[in-house]
């Protein structure tokens, strides 16, 4: 039986996409919806599944999930922002009640998670298998990243928002998945899950964040803005390249909340 370990090895030196230099897209361009009223999603509701969540298996190694909107599910080991280029990484899970089941796929392998959510805590508690198991690795545990007030804590999670090509414009979806270590995922879709995504890195210095991306099909953005203590909302500027501001604005809010 293949062990947790090897499947993590064998995730870290997966390669799903590799571009050319003629591949080169705008943010401008990636795609999404036409309308307002398509592109706009329903914000979670309180005790929702929705969000980044921190997770543990029985046998110590930790990993991410997230969980966005049409029952979509991203399994990141440690992050998202690791995994996002393993297409078998983002799949839909499916519930009965508050048993929630979901299949992920390394380019060998199936691997079977099945859990029960506890809305009232937003933990999770399950097993994972392989094969057509469920429970024949061990058993795995979870619980929503909660927004906290300020730092690492109040950044940490799952922001959805809109961007603008002009400044005071913002016409287009937004999302943005921070994690530990500096790590970052982006997609200009309603959801990560289903788009061009990019990853790249931020940091933080004070109350002000910046970082950059690139998406997987070509172009590279950098982004500014400042959080304020306690406030789960935020407005910033985006540019091209290692400019910060020279493409438009946007605002995000944190989706990680009880």
């Amino acid at each position: 039986m293949k062990t947790i370990n090897y499947f993590l090895l064998f995730l870290s030196m997966s390669i799903f996409f590799s571009c050319s230099n003629d591949e080169i897209a705008t943010q401008s361009n990636q795609p999404q919806s036409t309308t307002v009223a398509s592109r706009t999603l329903p914000p979670p509701t309180p005790g929702e599944l929705r969000g980044l969540y921190d997770a543990k298996f029985s046998n110590g190694t930790e990993f991410n999930l997230l969980f966005e909107y049409g029952n979509n599910v991203t399994f990141g080991s440690p992050t998202v922002n690791d995994m996002l280029s393993v297409s078998g990484m983002q799949t839909n899970y499916s519930y009965f009640g508050t048993l929630h089941e979901f299949i992920i796929f390394d380019g060998t392998n199936y691997f079977n998670f099945r859990f029960n959510y506890n809305s009232a805590t937003t933990k999770l508690t399950g097993t994972y298998g392989t094969g057509t198991s469920y429970t024949n690795l061990g058993t795995f545990t979870a619980k929503k990243h909660i927004t906290g007030n300020s730092g690492l804590s109040q950044l940490k999670g799952y922001w959805l928002g809109y961007y603008g090509a002009d400044s005071g414009t913002l016409v287009g979806d937004y999302v943005m998945v921070f994690e530990e270590n500096g790590k970052l995922s982006v997609a200009a879709h309603p959801t990560l899950h289903g788009s061009f995504p990019a990853t790249g890195t931020y940091s933080i210095y004070g109350n002000t964040v910046v970082g950059s991306y690139t998406f997987f099909i070509g172009g590279t953005y950098s982004f500014k803005f400042d959080l304020t203590d306690g406030v789960p909302h935020v407005n910033g500027t985006w540019g091209y390249g290692t400019n910060n501001n020279n493409g438009g604005d946007f605002n995000l809010s944190s989706q990680n909340f009880y």
